[in-house]
């Protein structure tokens, strides 16, 4: 590994830190959004706290920022001659916006659940997955009304698509899903005793 890989970790890393539900809760509410709600940072307990005006500019707010640290890590690649399109460039990109938000060091590692952070990613890295799993997700939302299942399920559903389909950031992949798993074990462990709560 590269200090420039290193390099552009740290920056997308930095850049997906800054967590827009903590930040706008703060600002509207002088609350912490991790005290309210659903005790979390997600966009669903932005849309549960503070409504769908500021939900929908905190979904919105939470894909820029993803978007954004994918085309300055681009830039920097770029500038210091590493190839965009190696599995190790994409890794980084990756890795660094999913433990830039789950785990955010300024906010003492307590950070959003990263679904949207994992659906943008892909829809960046591999759309052809995207569409397939993103359908089968609300399909089980719309029949189940839990959205963490459907959620869920659409991001297992990549993985083995990938899997099964080829993809060159496999690791990755698998690092990222065990990070969404992990932030949802409090969600996972209320499906299995049936107490989710349902929209």
């Amino acid at each position: 590994m590269s200090i420039n890989i290193v390099l552009i970790f740290i920056v997308v890393y930095i850049i997906n830190m800054f967590n827009p539900s903590i930040i706008i809760c703060k600002i509207k509410t002088k609350e912490d959004i991790r005290r309210l709600g659903c005790m979390d940072a997600s966009v669903y307990n932005s849309f549960k706290v503070m409504g769908n005006f500021t939900g929908i500019l905190v979904l919105l707010l939470t894909i820029f920022k993803v978007v954004l640290s994918y085309y300055v890590a681009k830039f920097i690649a770029i500038y210091l001659g590493e190839n965009i399109a190696s599995t190790m460039f994409v890794s980084t990109v990756i890795l660094g916006c999913m433990m830039g938000h789950c785990f955010p060091a300024i906010y003492k590692f307590n950070g959003g659940k990263g679904i949207v952070e994992f659906i943008t990613l892909m829809s960046i890295f591999s759309t052809r997955y995207v569409a397939v799993c993103m359908v089968v997700g609300l399909i089980i939302i719309a029949l189940t009304r839990v959205i963490a299942k459907g959620t869920l399920a659409g991001c297992i559903l990549y993985l083995i698509l990938s899997l099964i389909l080829g993809c060159s950031y496999i690791p990755a992949l698998i690092i990222s899903l065990l990070i969404v798993l992990y932030k949802h074990r409090e969600n996972i462990d209320r499906m299995i005793n049936r107490q989710e709560k349902t929209i």
